[in-house]
C-alpha cells in the first residue's frame, strides 16, 4: 500500500452557487477510533445540488466539499480500530456520528439522532481523495465488489430499497414507480424485479 500523502485534491465551492474548483487541501488526520479511506468513486446526488444552491442554508459549512456517497479502500487505521484491515473495500455513509444511546439510536433510527452530522453537508464530503470516518459509519464490502457501482447505491439505492421494503408487497404483486426514468426510479425497477414484483 502506498504511503498516505500530506495533501490531497478536493472539489471545493467557496460560496453558494459559486464555481467548483479543484484545490489542494490537507489529508484529514484520524483519531484512534477512525479509519482513513482513499476514495476511488463518489456519486453525485440532487442533495449536492441543493447544498450548492444554498437551499439548506446554515446547515452547509463553507467552503463546501460536497458528496455523501463514496467508495474506496482503507489506507490507515487508528490504534483502537478492530475487525478492519488496510486494503478493505468500504462504502461511506452519508449520515454519521450517531450517539448510539439516544431513544432514536436504540430503535435503530440513527438518521433521527440529534448528534448526526452529514458528509457533504455539515462536514466535508466525498468530493475529495481521502476521508476520515468511524468504522460504524462505513460499510465493509466484499473484495469482489465493484466500487464504481457501489458509490451511488449508498444513497439512491438505499433510498428506493427502503421505500420498496416499506410497501410490504408480496411476490407477484404490482408496483408502480412514478418518475421511473431517473436514478431512483431505474434502481427501483431493478430492485422490484429482483424482489419478485411485477
Amino acid at each position: 500500500m502506498a504511503e498516505v500523502p500530506k495533501n490531497q485534491l478536493a472539489l471545493v465551492a467557496e460560496n453558494f452557487q459559486g464555481d467548483f474548483t479543484v484545490k489542494e487541501i490537507p489529508v484529514p488526520e484520524i483519531e484512534e477510533d477512525e479509519i482513513l479511506v482513499n476514495l476511488e468513486y463518489s456519486g453525485i446526488c440532487h442533495t449536492d445540488v441543493h447544498c450548492h444552491e444554498g437551499i439548506y442554508g446554515p446547515l452547509v459549512k463553507l467552503p463546501y466539499i460536497g458528496g455523501h456517497e463514496g467508495s474506496g479502500k482503507i489506507v490507515k487505521m487508528g490504534g483502537n480500530v478492530k475487525n478492519w484491515k488496510i486494503g478493505d473495500k468500504v462504502g461511506v455513509q452519508m449520515m454519521n456520528n450517531a450517539c448510539s444511546s439516544c431513544e432514536f439510536c436504540k430503535k435503530e433510527k440513527h438518521f433521527l439522532c440529534p448528534s448526526i452530522v452529514e458528509f457533504g453537508v455539515s462536514r466535508p464530503g466525498t468530493f475529495q481523495q481521502y476521508i476520515a470516518v468511524k468504522p460504524y459509519d462505513a460499510v465493509k464490502l466484499p473484495d469482489h465488489a465493484d466500487l464504481s457501482i457501489i458509490a451511488p447505491i449508498l444513497c439512491a439505492g438505499v433510498t428506493i430499497y427502503s421505500a420498496l421494503r416499506q410497501c410490504h408487497l408480496l411476490p407477484g404483486e404490482c408496483v408502480a414507480l412514478s418518475g421511473a426514468g431517473g436514478g431512483l426510479g431505474s434502481l427501483g425497477i431493478q430492485y422490484a424485479k429482483s424482489m419478485g414484483r411485477d
